[in-house]
């Protein structure tokens, strides 16, 4: 995008027109018609004026003011001193502007790290010295069944199963599913589950058998 600067003195050149000729009519001084065409605002510091000279400009151009004086404003501010300046030479002082730099990425890639370190260590302690996973599906507290018992669930697959003190497979999904038979009546089923570290898991079912 060009600036202001660059709009009037392209406009002017067009026209056929001098600086010299721009100076007699809007009687501003040449110095300072050529540090507008510049961008160049340091001979005057009041940006009220600067922005005179803009507007006074532009008009004796044939070009609407208050675009050149808008474009102007994109390009220019002032700071506290009151001198005008570029945005980009202030607007990182006014705003919280964040930038990454080799420092911030490495600081980063540390912490994430240590952060995953630390999950996988917690992740491990607590498998170590937690007991294993255990559900049972099958059979319901309660159920009554007519021969045999279907019992199935679902474990750690390095677990050792065991139902009613007898082994029982564990699929490598850690799912399990036997068959086992029962004397009628009222009977107490106990399942367990056993891991490595001989942490137990221990599920009681009530079921009755005709």
């Amino acid at each position: 995008m060009r600036t202001i600067g660059e709009i009037l003195s392209s406009k002017r050149k067009e026209l056929g027109l001098s600086l010299d000729q721009i100076e007699k009519e809007i009687k501003i001084r040449k110095k300072y018609l050529e540090g507008i065409e510049k961008n160049d605002f340091s001979l005057t510091s009041e940006s009220t004026i600067v922005k005179g000279f803009i507007r006074n400009y532009a008009q004796v151009l044939g070009l609407p003011p208050e675009n050149a004086l808008a474009i102007f404003r994109r390009d220019f501010r002032e700071n506290e001193k009151g001198q005008i300046i570029p945005r980009g030479m202030v607007e990182p002082l006014d705003e919280k502007t964040f930038y990454i730099t080799p420092k911030i990425t490495i600081g980063v890639g540390i912490v994430l790290v240590l952060s995953s370190f630390i999950f996988f260590f917690i992740k491990g302690y607590l498998g170590f010295s937690s007991a294993p996973a255990l559900t049972v599906n099958s059979p319901t507290e309660g159920a009554t069944f007519k021969e045999k018992i279907l019992v199935s669930g679902k474990s750690d697959k390095d677990a050792t199963l065991k139902i009613d003190g007898n082994l029982i497979n564990i699929a490598e999904d850690g799912s399990f599913k036997e068959e086992i038979v029962l004397p009628r009546g009222d009977n107490i089923l106990t399942i367990e589950a056993i891991n490595r570290q001989g942490k137990k898991k221990v599920i009681a079912r009530k079921v009755k058998v005709e």
